[in-house]
């Protein structure tokens, strides 16, 4: 959690500077962005080759847990910020 903090805290100083408008602008469009590129790996039939490493090597599934908490973290973090 420690990094996830540290990567907010460096979005914070950067957005700071802007209108309170463009900040939730911004955010949203991050959010957006996740979001498309989440979609376009499951539309792609990537998420095919990830199911099964995660199958077929157990010890992948804490990190896939991990990678997708991370996510959803950044999501959810970002909606915060921008007032949704």
């Amino acid at each position: 959690m420690e990094s996830i903090d540290k990567i907010f805290s460096y979005y914070d100083q950067l957005i700071s500077k802007l209108p309170t408008g463009y900040q939730a602008l911004i955010s949203l469009l991050l959010v957006i962005f996740l979001i498309w590129n989440i979609y376009q790996i499951i539309k792609g039939g990537h998420w095919i080759f990830l199911a099964i490493l995660v199958v077929l090597l157990p010890g992948t599934w804490p990190a896939a847990k991990n990678i997708l908490f991370l996510i959803w973290t950044l999501i959810k973090g970002l909606f915060l910020r921008s007032g949704v």
